[in-house]
């Protein structure tokens, strides 16, 4: 399942000075499993392929935080929790981030004692705090999330993502047995990102890359077909706003992949987003600059990172063959409202089936096939708009204080 909004939503952020952790004096910092404990499961949400955690700030407010391969330093997207938690801003900088804004403006917040479930302590963090929220995560996701964090945790345990069953296990580095069925592949550890090898294949042109692991962006995969040699963007495309990030939305256009191999698994017609000249700029996540495979094709497998020793381990999950698949109705929706349970529709693709039936930008949606956000997540809207070729939707609308039902069929455009 692939949601065209937020498609690249956290794979954002680029700090352009370092926010590594540190100590004064003698003071431990980072993350500490507790005494005698080799491994913690603590069960995760899912939402549009993103791993969503729990996290508690100051053993006092527990907020939800994206679980991001891509970002080294803890980021907070509300300030309004950093001041209710008077944090300790130490400096201001600025963020350069993937879309048509150059840069956005953050505060850095040190000393701060980060909790996760089943007793682990990070002591003496670092937190960007964002002065605004420029990227919605709450309104674009449909779940009040407001932080994501990456290194700070792959960099202390051995991570175990079961997709399947949303359970992620950390483990002790020093204690930890991998499981002898899984495949092990190279990991390369480049600043705090990861990079594995793959091969893609267009028509009869193959190119071999080095590409960015990201569990903090939804797509499948994203190109910046400039820097490859040797192959060009697929010949059918639709030209689509991509996702947001850190700074505004960023177009580009979707197309399919032919053939991508990794090791011995193998994909066919995978989705890639290929953004605009400019669009997603020399930034990307530093040092990525090929590009990335997200969640829509991580969680196709039950994945082990294991920075210490430079592997990733992967198992076939239970989506592993299921096709990729767009949305099909062209419409972007956000989750507003207090509860984040009154659907609204922020774009509509010219020429698309939701366009054609005259659903508009401004809409409010009470349902889709009956299903609404007051007992359904945004993800489960989603997947009903990219389900099948010729479905039937029945969108009920509110449009100058009255109802409306509007109907309209699926269409595969790519």
């Amino acid at each position: 399942m692939r949601n065209p909004i937020i498609s690249l939503i956290a794979f954002i952020l680029v700090i352009n000075t370092c926010l590594c952790s540190t100590a004064s004096g003698q003071k431990e910092f980072g993350f500490k499993m507790p005494p005698k404990m080799k491994r913690i499961e603590i069960p995760f949400e899912q939402h549009n392929n993103l791993i969503v955690i729990p996290i508690t700030i100051n053993r006092f407010l527990t907020l939800k935080f994206i679980l991001d391969t891509g970002v080294e330093n803890a980021i907070l997207t509300e300030k309004l929790y950093a001041d209710i938690l008077d944090l300790n801003y130490i400096r201001e900088i600025t963020i350069d981030g993937p879309g048509l804004i150059d840069s956005v403006e953050a505060l850095i917040a040190n000393q701060v004692t980060f909790g996760l479930p089943g007793g682990i302590i990070g002591q003496n963090m670092n937190v960007l705090v964002l002065k605004e929220d420029y990227l919605q995560l709450s309104e674009n996701i449909g779940e009040n999330v407001y932080g994501i964090i990456g290194y700070d945790i792959f960099s202390r345990f051995v991570v175990e993502i079961n997709y399947d069953n949303n359970i992620l296990t950390l483990h002790d580095p020093e204690r930890y047995k991998p499981v002898k069925r899984r495949v092990a592949l190279p990991l390369e550890i480049r600043g705090s990102k990861p990079f594995m090898n793959a091969t893609i294949m267009q028509g009869s042109e193959t190119a071999s890359l080095d590409i960015m692991v990201d569990t903090g962006a939804s797509h499948a995969a994203l190109i910046d077909y400039k820097y490859l040699n040797g192959i060009s963007l697929p010949e059918k495309t639709i030209e689509t706003r991509l996702g947001r990030g850190i700074a505004g939305d960023i177009p580009g256009y979707l197309g399919r992949i032919d053939h991508v191999r990794i090791d011995n698994f193998d994909f066919t017609e995978m989705l890639v987003s290929a953004p605009f000249d400019g669009a997603y700029n020399k930034v990307i996540k530093r040092g990525a600059r090929v590009g990335t495979f997200g969640g829509e094709l991580l969680n196709r497998f039950n994945v082990t990172f294991d920075y210490q020793n430079n592997i990733v381990y992967l198992t076939e999950g239970n989506r592993y063959s299921e096709s990729f698949e767009y949305d099909m109705s062209g419409l972007s929706l956000n989750a507003v409202g207090p509860d984040l349970d009154t659907l609204k529709v922020v774009s509509v693709q010219k020429d698309g089936p939701a366009f054609e039936s005259n659903i508009r930008t401004g809409d409010i949606i009470h349902s889709i096939n009956g299903k609404s956000l007051r007992y359904h997540s945004l993800s489960d809207i989603y997947k009903i708009l990219q389900s099948r070729d010729g479905r039937l939707i029945k969108v009920k609308i509110y449009r100058d204080g009255k109802k409306e039902m509007i109907k309209f069929r699926l269409k595969k455009i790519i």
